[in-house]
């Protein structure tokens, strides 16, 4: 099937998310065998690592790329990111820097590509305001980025997907329009992943 339709010249991106969205792993592995760049491999453990939390996906990253495009430092980014969450007070601060030193360089390079502009917003959510985390410039962030896909298509990152993390960041926010958007969005036929999302939030 994925086969199928990257001849028919669909964005691997978009059967990515598509995958992800799902909620099943095994639905995004599946996929790793069609991976034919760096983009693409780092998306898919991108992908994998935000519903396995599996140490495998992060244990060996780079500490930077040669050549590197906005999306592929953004992803890289990402993936230092996550290696925070369990580190040691002195690999906080490496893994840290090494983080936003790579975001930064993917903002210098596009920073209105879709992709870039979601993990910048997610970043700014969850990062503390001790190493630049801001929930209202998420917000912004993110409002910037549902107004960006929902004018033009975007390869992996659908309209829906900026829909639901706008969402998140109205909540975090305590906006009262988040409320109307959580109700419209759980009035549509939402893949199992956002639902859960929606119900149980980080």
């Amino acid at each position: 099937m994925a086969a199928a339709a990257l001849l028919l010249g669909l964005c691997f991106g978009d059967l990515v998310h598509d995958a992800y969205a799902t909620g099943s792993p095994d639905a995004v592995r599946a996929l790793v065998r069609h991976a034919e760049t760096r983009e693409d491999t780092l998306l898919l453990r991108y992908r994998l690592y935000a519903l396995t939390q599996s140490p495998g996906l992060i244990a060996e990253l780079p500490s930077d790329l040669d050549s590197a495009s906005a999306r592929e430092l953004a992803l890289l980014s990402a993936l230092w990111g996550y290696r925070t969450s369990d580190a040691r007070l002195l690999q906080l601060v490496v893994y840290g820097r090494r983080t936003l030193g790579l975001l930064n360089r993917a903002l210098e390079q596009d920073p209105d590509d879709p992709l870039v502009m979601l993990i910048d917003g997610q970043s700014l959510l969850f990062r503390p305001g001790i190493a630049g985390g801001s929930k209202e410039r998420g917000l912004e962030r993110l409002k910037a980025l549902n107004r960006r896909v929902h004018t033009a298509p975007a390869c992996g990152v659908a309209p829906l997907e900026a829909d639901i993390w706008l969402w998140y960041a109205l909540h975090r926010n305590d906006e009262p329009d988040a409320e109307v958007l959580r109700r419209d969005l759980l009035d549509r036929e939402l893949p199992p992943l956002y639902r859960e999302f929606l119900d149980a939030p980080p």
